[in-house]
Parts: structure tokens; C-alpha cells; sequence
């Protein structure tokens, strides 16, 4: 069987596999993707059991999964893409080299923070391969590219072993810190936040020099685990701000 036979013969597989899964009818999300609603452990737990396919070589492995994320319509598909290559042993370069290319698809923060994992992976992995990735991507006109350039600096601290210096992932943050875009401003939130758990005295000063700066959106994620008395004085300080600038309450 030919490569591309092979790939569009999986593909169904896969499609028919997460059908056959659901307890409800397929609906099309916001994105337009068609989605069956299933929930993560059970969609993960499928993975675990074998496809046609599971037992081939990498390389061919690889190329099924790409022309599965590239392809399919199915929201369920496209996640058991990201969950085969979220692994705790390092991704092979040319794995590395193709999954890159996916962050052209995004579509919705569930992928885009799946995708993050892998990405947060590879930075602690292969740092200067990857950064270089995350730093054009920091002015990429894609929001979903933007995001990817903060939240795959670290996704969740806790699970780094080593981290990249504090300068090089604010300056990520500072580039998007006036962003205009929703989700853009969600991950600058949720980045700010995991880079003060590793840095967090040089977090803090960058949060009070920008405290006008931070918007609304990112601010609660990015001051989660400042204490309390700390953020109260920041809370103060930006209310008594937005309070004389436009006469209106908001964080």
C-alpha cells in the first residue's frame, strides 16, 4: 500500500475508532470543526489501544499522524495527534521538524495548549532549536502563533527540570504585553504567572513596572499566586489608576 493510501485508510480508522466512542451525536464547534464531546481520559485512553498503524516504523508513524492533524474535520482526531507525541523521552529532530508545521492549524485553545506541551518539551530538550521557533512566531500575525511564543516557554513550571533565563522569556511577554487578541492576552496571563514560580522576585518587579500596561484579561492569571497582601497593594494601585483615567472599576 502506498503512503498516501495508507494515510487516508488511518485516517478513517481513526475517525471511525472516536464514532464509535461517542454516546452523542457529532455537532460542529465554534471552530468548525465536528466534535463528538468526548472527554480527555477516555480519548486518551483509546490511544493506549492499538491502531493498524501503531506498530510501523517512526518515520511512517509520523506521516500519519501529520496528514491526520492536516486533514481531518474531527476535533477528537486532531487531539490523539498532539497525545501520540506528548512523550516523556525527547522527540527525534525530524519529529521535532514536523510538528512545528502544525501550529499553522490551530483553531482553538484546547489544541493550541496541547500543542503547548509538546512545544514546552522540546524548548527544555533542545532549547536553542526550539526558542528560535518561539521568537519568530512572537510576531507572527497567526494569534494562535503569538500564544504558542509565551505559553510554550514553559506551559507548567512544575514540570520543567531546567528553565530558559528570565530575560529571555520576558522579553517574549514584553513584545505582547499591549496584544490586542483575547487568547493572546490568556496566555500572556498564564505565562506570566508559571515564570513567576521560577523567578520570582525579578516576576514581581517586571508585574509592578507594567502594572497599568497588564490587561484586564492576563492580569488575574498572571497575579494567581502572588500573596495576598501584595496583590491587594496591586489591586489598589490599578484601580486608583483606571478609577482617574476613565472614572470605571476594573482590574
Amino acid at each position: 500500500m502506498n503512503i498516501s493510501k495508507q494515510q487516508q485508510c488511518a485516517r478513517l480508522e481513526v475517525e471511525n475508532s472516536i464514532k464509535a466512542l461517542a454516546s452523542n451525536t457529532s455537532s460542529k464547534n465554534e471552530t468548525g470543526l465536528v466534535s463528538y464531546k468526548i472527554r480527555v481520559p477516555q480519548l486518551r485512553q483509546r490511544l493506549k489501544e492499538t491502531y493498524s498503524f501503531s506498530n510501523l516504523e517512526p518515520k511512517t508513524r509520523l506521516l500519519i499522524w501529520d496528514y491526520i492533524w492536516k486533514t481531518s474535520s474531527c476535533f477528537e482526531a486532531m487531539s490523539l495527534c498532539l497525545y501520540a507525541y506528548q512523550k516523556k523521552e525527547p522527540l527525534k529532530k525530524t519529529e521535532v521538524t514536523k510538528i512545528i508545521t502544525w501550529a499553522s492549524r490551530i483553531t482553538c485553545w484546547e489544541h493550541s495548549d496541547d500543542l503547548s506541551k509538546i512545544y514546552a518539551q522540546v524548548i527544555e530538550d533542545n532549547p536553542d532549536f526550539m526558542l528560535t521557533q518561539l521568537q519568530k512566531w512572537n510576531s507572527s500575525k497567526s494569534l494562535w502563533k503569538r500564544r504558542q511564543s509565551v505559553v510554550s516557554l514553559l506551559e507548567y513550571a512544575a514540570k520543567r527540570n531546567t528553565v530558559l533565563p528570565f530575560k529571555t522569556m520576558i522579553a517574549q511577554v514584553d513584545n505582547l504585553i499591549l496584544d490586542k487578541e483575547y487568547y493572546v492576552q490568556k496566555g500572556l496571563g498564564w505565562t506570566l504567572r508559571e515564570i513567576y514560580n521560577v523567578y520570582p522576585e525579578k516576576t514581581l518587579k517586571y508585574i509592578k513596572e507594567n502594572l497599568f500596561k497588564i490587561s484586564p484579561i492576563a492580569y488575574s492569571a498572571a497575579t494567581e499566586k502572588i500573596d495576598k497582601k501584595t496583590k491587594a497593594n496591586l489591586n489598589n494601585e490599578r484601580r486608583a489608576y483606571r478609577l482617574k483615567k476613565t472614572g470605571v472599576y476594573k482590574y
